[in-house]
Formats: structure tokens, sequence, C-alpha cells
């Protein structure tokens, strides 16, 4: 047997693996790397206990720069969600969950920063005093930490007792069982177990820039009043698809809500640069909603994030662990335009209602008007929502019990039902995502399928419609 398998993964990213001591190491973590793993085929299907899952990667290593060639080459969030979840490790009824904790190695500042960052897209806010600071009620706070509790099964595990650490300086480093990993120079690692040797290099070579495993077609905005652009209906998982997004266009102006990997080629397919955005509403900060954020920033005529302040207060303690920066100087990379949630908001003549919905960190849906001739036309973008099904489980009936109160699973079940001329559902599935039979009599105009990473099935499809990249649909043609 082959003691050391290097493969290359993508520019600046490469697969280490040890069979013999059951260590998979994936060598740079930039966006959506995980995703280049499946295209390799590097994420077998196993059985252990009776129980079939996806292996992957078991140990990361960071680049020793967390930007390169203006992309950032430390965005490990995803790899750890599939260590945690699709692997099951953090999962007490999983064959992995008694397994050695996964390993993240690299310099000391980057792997705290990676730790930082992912514990605050777990969870986002969790301390009751973090929501007053927000301008929230008390009673508000409770309530969306005990749902948040009962998805993290009872308990916000930071990521330093989830993830095994590894400090690299120039020293020889055993990682496990006879395995060694040294730093040759700058970004360049020998890893050596028994008589074999292999190295790694992360660097990336001038004009070089990492890729995203999906291509896209060009399309163009047509010049409507209002509109929508669906510019992905993919998840954190799905290769072939962008993450769930959508751009509104209304009166001349761009809007993005939210900014998945990738950001900016996914603009450039549809003839758009950053600069021509007019803001960005943000659900919620998980990367696949978040991680392209960092190429949007711009020197001159900083982007406007639109979001509650819940939202934002997550946002900006997710960069600026990601960045090592402070909050306020996350501050200075863009302007802030807090919404108030449940209610509309007024932002150039379009209304927005952003509504809190259920999911392990912060978020909230949002509702797009406009007025026509003679009513109003609306879009709802309902992204990353879970569905009724599981719930219905999270109800309790004692106060300080962890879980959801009946009160507010019947709210969130009536923002669900809320009559639109379009909406876009996530339909990921439960328990995290959403379930399209809880829209099977939707009376809304047009149901748009998105956030999966599986083809959709008949019964999907014959409750919305499967779009694909550039779509628009147009609510007014023209200035009433």
């Amino acid at each position: 047997m082959v003691s050391i398998i290097k493969r290359k993964v993508l520019d600046g990213v490469y697969w280490i693996e040890i069979p013999e001591v059951d260590l998979r190491i994936l060598c740079g973590c930039p966006a959506d790397s995980i995703k280049h793993c499946a295209t390799k085929g590097l994420l077998k299907i196993v059985k252990e206990d009776g129980i079939e899952y996806e292996s992957g990667p078991n140990a990361m290593l960071l680049s020793d720069d967390l930007i390169q060639n203006g992309s950032l080459s430390n965005v490990s969030e995803f790899v750890a969600y599939h260590m945690f979840y699709t692997q099951g490790m953090i999962i007490p009824t999983h064959p992995s969950f008694k397994k050695p904790n996964p390993l993240m190695i690299g310099k000391k500042d980057q792997v705290d920063a990676q730790m930082e960052y992912i514990f605050y897209g777990n969870y986002g806010l969790t301390r009751e005093k973090e929501f007053l600071d927000c301008g929230e009620s008390v009673s508000f706070a409770k309530e969306n930490i005990a749902m948040k509790l009962r998805f993290a099964q009872n308990n916000f595990t930071h990521t330093r007792d989830l993830i095994d650490p590894v400090y690299l300086n120039r020293k020889k480093v055993e990682l496990r069982n006879g395995v060694f990993v040294r730093r040759i120079k700058h970004n360049v690692f020998d890893f050596t177990y028994k008589n074999k040797s292999v190295q790694v290099n992360l660097n990336l070579r001038k004009y070089r820039h990492y890729q995203p495993t999906f291509v896209l077609p060009q399309r163009t905005i047509p010049d409507d009043y209002f509109s929508v652009t669906h510019t992905g209906e993919g998840d954190g998982w799905n290769p072939h698809k962008p993450s769930l997004s959508s751009i509104i266009r209304f009166d001349g102006r761009f809007f993005l809500i939210d900014a998945g990997p990738y950001i900016k080629k996914i603009l450039k397919a549809v003839g758009l640069t950053p600069d021509q955005l007019s803001g960005i509403f943000i659900t919620h900060v998980h990367d696949d909603h978040f991680a392209g954020l960092f190429n949007l920033i711009r020197e001159n005529n900083r982007l406007t994030i639109h979001a509650t302040p819940v939202i934002r207060a997550t946002l900006q303690k997710k960069f600026s662990s990601l960045l090592s920066v402070s909050e306020e100087e996350v501050g200075r990379y863009f302007n802030f335009s807090d919404l108030k949630r449940d209610v509309w908001n007024q932002r150039y003549g379009m209304e927005v209602k952003p509504l809190p919905t259920a999911h392990p960190v912060d978020t909230t849906i949002f509702i797009f008007r406009v007025k026509g001739k003679e009513r109003y036309y609306s879009y709802g973008h309902y992204s990353d929502i879970a569905a009724l099904s599981w719930l219905k489980t999270m109800i309790v009936d004692k106060k300080g019990e962890i879980g959801i109160s009946r009160k507010y699973y019947e709210t969130i079940k009536s923002d669900f039902e809320i009559v639109l001329d379009l909406k876009k559902i996530d339909v990921g599935g439960p328990a995290i995502h959403g379930d399209a039979e809880d829209f099977a009599a939707d009376r809304t105009g047009k149901l748009v399928l998105g956030h999966s990473h599986l083809p959709f099935t008949e019964r999907q499809l014959a409750i919305g419609d499967e779009v694909n990249f550039g779509h628009v649909d147009t609510l007014i043609k023209k200035k009433p």
C-alpha cells in the first residue's frame, strides 16, 4: 500500500491522504474547496456500523497568507461543516462521533482566527446582551437563543472543542500516529510518514486565482422597472450551481441579495460590476451567503449593506474574526443601513420587510414590494428557512425549556403562507432547510425552487419551478 497519496485539487490546494492512519488532509481552504473535493471524487461513500455516509477530510492545513492575489485563502467553514455534519463527527449517534477530533494546522494567528470565524458562522449571537445591544427585547433574545440552542444540541460549543489546533513554526510536528508535517519555507510544507515524504506548495503563482466549480453562461438583465434575476439556486455543497442569491433591478438600480463565493464572476456573467450595485441585502452569514463580501470591498464609494441590527452584528463579528480586525474596522469597509424587522422599510422608493426565521444562525427572509399603477408587486426571498415538520418537533410548552413556543411556530408558518407575486424558496430539506411541501397550497403567483445540491424531484417540480442561471422574472415592465 502507498503510504502517502498526494493529489492536486486546484491551484494552491492539495489533498494528502495516509490510509494506514486514516488521515486525510485538505491543504488549502479557499471558498468552495469542499466542492472541488467532490468534483475530484475525493468524498467517498463509506459504510460503518451499518450506516452509509460521505467521507472526506479530517484535517485541514491553512495557508500562511489569508489573502492571495486578491482572494481569501482561508475560508474553512464548510470544510468544518462537512466534518461536523456530513461525516457526523459531532453527531452522538454517528459512528464518526467516537473518532478523534479533526485537526486544523497552520500559523497560530490563522488557526485562532479561523476558530473564531467558524464559531460566529455556526451560531451567530449567543448571549442575551448581544441582542440587547442591537436594540432587541429580552423576550426576543431569549426566544432566539432557545431556538438556536435546540439546533445546536443544547450547547454553543466553541470550535476549539470540536477541532484540535496544530500550530506550526519551522519545527517538525507530529499530527497523528507517526505522520509529521514541517514548514520548509513560506507556504511550502513537507509531510512524512515512515520512509515516504511529499511536499505541497500553497502559494498561488502570479496572475493565478482560485476558480469555482461551476461554469456560467453570459446573460443580460433587461431594462425593466422592477425585476428579479436569479443568480444562484444551489447551496454550499452543490458544485454545479452558485449558492442561492438574486439581483433585484428597481428603477435603474441593482440590489444584490447575499454574496456567496465567486460573487464577482456571478455579477460579470449578468453584465454587472460591483461598482454598479446600489446595495446588498444580507439574510445571514453562512459562507455560501457571506464569503463573497470580501471581494465587494471598495476603497471609494463603499457598498451599503442592508440588514437588521442582529444580522449586521453577526456579520461584523464574523468578518472581524476572519480578517483579525476590530468590528469598528469592518464598519470602515462598508456602509451599514439597519432595517427594522417585521415592518416595511423604505429604500430608494422600494419597500422591504425583513422577517426573522428559524435557522442555526440568526437569519431573516426578505419581502420586497413596489407600487404599480393599481397595486403593489412583490417578491419574497425565502432563503435558509427550516421545514415546518422539523420545527414542530422543537415546540416546548414550559418556559425555560430549550426549543420554540407554539406562538413562534405559528408566526413562522404564517410567514410562509404570505401570498406574493414571486417567491423563491429554500427546499434543501429538514432539519435546517426548507421543504417544498410547506408551500404546496401556496397561492403565490410563481414559486422558484432553490438551495439544494440534489436534482429536484417530480413532486417538488409539481409545487415550484426550476430556473436556469440568469433567468429574469419581470414584475413591473415600465415605470408607472
